[in-house]
């Protein structure tokens, strides 16, 4: 499965590192340092499978880093890196480990180390020294993994200019406003997370890595130890000797040393003893830099290469970590075998519980299946009964409707007979009342008629008084 590991290491005067032996030592190469006169010869080393150098934006005078100037400009810029640095306890470059996934092949590889590597040179304005190396002969053939140098300083037109913002301190960092330098470390371990992540997406794995520890996941996996390279080579000396079948006290007896448990993890390479002849060359991830000089570059044993290419069948994932039948030649290493042996029966018993809730989600997603069916059934049924109730809804809505505009036919047209006797009898009171009125007229008019008629009858009558009486009151003629 795909492991994360993202491990920041700063390679210091003070610890008597160089940044040209770092760099010829991960690449693979001989470079000159011209701080200590010493020639850094790594040629015979195996396992680099590529090597990249980046520039960030804006150092274009630096030359051309392809070709056969790949050597020279790695020699300039890690020669730059240490006379840039006027202390004895400088730190002249920060190194990046990093783990690649065996699942992914070499051009995802390459592609994941390249998009990384233009991060920090973005990020920080860094030249970026990248090796990828192949698993060791002696270790797990899963051991895919890369060696990434930046410089302290930012890269200009120039040359090496001020310091970058990651090797600042955090008193001076929270004057730029930026965070501290653990928060920004892990900025960067999110990020690689992430590109991993997205190249197992593409190479369609389905593992996936967190760059949080085991504690911050809540899982109970315990941390394995680092080794470091004096532990790493007794290891890999008693691999050896078990695999030649000596007796298993075989490392104490040939004067090795067991290395103490509460010896640091990280011990600086430059400083190890070499190991004795007959142990065999460092491996292809880890070593010490000691420098070799040209004669010894060119010696070979009995006429053969000393370091043979291994085949690819050769490289395979082994039982255990230094190979199958080996068991640990010191503390760290066995206490590292119990945390392992403790933390694959966590992971077994994870297993085996993810298989139960898959168990469990599948009889879940059945009984859910079978509660749907149900429910699809009662639905149907209930639909059913909806629009049977909606249908004699909607038939007794349409008899009501029907009885109501009879019952409103029946009304209009009471109605309109009412109306029709009001008008009738309204047309016989007027004709009634057209013919009192008549009467009374013609009444009136007969009245009239009738006291003329009386009236002219008196003033007949009073005429014929008037004339009966006359003759009695008669004066004489006037003929007379």
């Amino acid at each position: 499965m795909a492991l994360y590991h993202l491990s920041v290491k700063a390679v210091s005067r003070g610890g008597g590192r160089s940044a040209v032996a770092c760099a010829a030592y991960r690449q693979a190469e001989a470079l000159h340092d011209e701080r200590t006169g010493q020639t850094h010869d790594y040629e015979r080393k195996r396992g680099v499978e590529a090597r990249l150098l980046l520039m960030p934006d804006g150092a274009g005078g630096w030359a051309t880093m392809a070709g056969e100037t790949w050597t020279a400009e790695r020699e300039r810029l890690w020669n730059a890196a240490e006379a840039a640095e006027r202390r004895k306890d400088a730190r002249v470059a920060r190194e990046y480990e990093l783990a690649l996934p065996h699942e992914l092949d070499a051009a995802s590889r390459r592609r994941l180390v390249e998009v990384f590597a233009g991060e920090l040179a973005g990020r920080f304005g860094v030249a970026v020294d990248a090796a990828i190396h192949a698993p060791g002969r002696e270790g797990d053939g899963r051991n895919w993994h890369a060696h990434v140098l930046t410089t302290t300083r930012k890269a200009t037109s120039e040359g090496l200019g001020e310091k970058a913002a990651i090797e600042l301190s955090d008193t001076a960092r929270s004057k730029l406003g930026l965070g501290s330098g653990a928060a920004e470390i892990e900025g960067l371990r999110e990020v690689w997370g992430a590109l991993v992540n997205r190249e197992l997406e593409r190479a369609q794995v389905a593992e996936r890595v967190d760059h949080r520890s085991y504690a911050r996941r809540g899982r109970g996996e315990q941390a394995t130890q680092h080794l470091g390279p004096a532990a790493s080579s007794l290891e890999r000396k008693a691999a050896r000797l078990a695999r030649q079948g000596a007796p298993e006290s075989a490392p104490e007896s040939a004067g090795s040393r067991e290395v103490p448990e509460a010896a640091p993890a990280l011990v600086d390479p430059s400083r190890v003893a070499p190991a004795s002849p007959s142990a065999s060359p460092p491996a292809a991830d880890h070593g010490p830099e000691r420098a070799r000089t040209a004669p010894e570059r060119l010696a070979t044993t009995r006429g053969r290469e000393p370091y043979p290419e291994p085949s690819q069948a050769a490289v395979r994932p082994s039982a255990g970590v230094y190979g199958a039948g080996a068991d640990p030649a010191t503390r760290i290493g066995r206490r590292n075998a119990e945390i392992e042996e403790h933390n694959r029966a966590l992971q077994v018993a994870r297993a085996a519980l993810e298989v139960a809730q898959r168990v469990l989600e599948r009889l879940e997603r059945g009984r859910r299946w079978a509660v749907g069916v149900v429910r699809g059934v009662g639905e149907r049924i209930a639909t059913e009964r909806e629009e049977r109730a909606r249908e004699a809804e909607r038939q007794r809505q349409e008899q009501e409707l029907a009885r109501r505009e009879e019952v409103a036919r029946q009304d209009a047209a009471r109605r309109a007979e009412q109306e029709r006797v009001q008008r009738a009898e309204v047309a016989r009171r007027t004709t009634q009342e057209q013919r009192d009125a008549a009467r009374q007229v013609w009444r009136k008019i007969e009245d009239a008629g009738r006291s003329a008629r009386d009236r002219e009858a008196e003033r007949a009558r009073q005429r014929q008084e008037r004339d009966s009486q006359a003759p009695r009151h008669r004066g004489p003629s006037l003929g007379m």
